[in-house]
């Protein structure tokens, strides 16, 4: 039995919980089941290094789960997202968390390790998405930053959630800028849009490097030109040769805003505050979408 869940920053201060200031508030409630060092070994990720209560560039501070639930019957949050580092038992965990969010009537999300087909059933009546952590867009790099895991255990996650829960219903997460180049980010894109997901992108970051922002904007235009019908070759020639052709795109805006589960902004996952935001949570200003225009070579 849970009975504390770990909880972003920012969800705490949206909750009452916690007296935090913030440029950007959450539009999703999000939390974690708490746990010693994940097994998963990411070399990304400070759950892999025992530092369990920070995840990307966010502090989690630990409440009462009957609180943290108390809270949310009185937020006009939607979404409440459940994350899980790779714990001892932590199918059962999640199962018993989700169950206690369900009284809260608000949609559920799952960004975890890879579930069995019985624990996706068991759930599936009460989750509305499932998040899955493809990352790095290519095996060789996949089994580097991830070395506790088969590098296709993700993929295959990706398609059985997808079984059990229907296409539109699972996002598969993809971080740019772990040695990959935009064409094999996008057949990457292509491949996790062929079998019916949608496709969350990140920005990859570590403590000693991170993922060069004009790059990212690239990476963010292939995307969204794949998830549009273009071909990767296509969608590549048009980002490198072709930037003129862009911009009725970028004036659209919303392909760099976070993208994913319905509702969710995620402030600060990839983005350090004080700086221009990689993912926006929210819709973006007309100086933005010029600034952009600009790293982008659009005219």
């Amino acid at each position: 039995m849970v009975d504390s869940l770990r909880v972003s920053s920012g969800t705490a201060s949206v909750l009452g919980l916690k007296d935090t200031e913030m440029m950007e508030e959450p539009t999703t409630a999000y939390t974690m089941i708490p746990g010693d060092s994940c097994r998963g070994g990411c070399t990304f990720c400070p759950q892999a290094m025992g530092d369990s209560k920070w995840l990307s560039r966010v502090s989690w501070p630990e409440f009462e789960l009957d609180d943290i639930i108390g809270s949310l019957h009185s937020t006009e949050l939607k979404r409440v997202c459940l994350q899980s580092p790779d714990i001892s038992d932590y199918e059962r965990k999640i199962v018993g968390v989700v169950r206690e969010l369900e009284r809260t009537g608000m949609s559920i999300s799952l960004s975890t390790p890879p579930l069995t087909y019985e624990t996706l059933e068991e759930l599936q009546s009460s989750v509305d998405r499932v998040g899955v952590g493809i990352d790095a867009v290519t095996d060789q790099k996949r089994s580097e930053i991830k070395p506790n895991y088969d590098p296709k255990v993700f993929w295959d996650y990706l398609g059985r959630a997808i079984d059990v829960l229907g296409q539109e219903k699972v996002t598969a997460h993809i971080m740019a800028g772990v040695e990959d180049n935009l064409l094999q980010l996008a057949y990457a894109v292509n491949r996790a849009n062929y079998v019916g997901a949608e496709v969350s992108l990140f920005s990859y970051r570590t403590k000693e490097k991170e993922t060069d922002l004009d790059y990212y904007r690239r990476a963010q235009v292939v995307t969204h030109l794949v998830e549009k019908g273009k071909e990767p070759e296509e969608a590549v020639w048009i980002t490198d040769q072709e930037p003129s052709l862009l911009d009725d795109i970028i004036k659209e805006g919303d392909i760099f805003q976070t993208q994913g589960c319905p509702g969710c902004n995620r402030p600060y996952y990839t983005t350090r505050p004080g700086k221009e935001h990689r993912n926006y949570p929210r819709e973006l200003t007309v100086e933005e979408l010029e600034s952009i225009k600009e790293e982008l070579d659009v005219i």
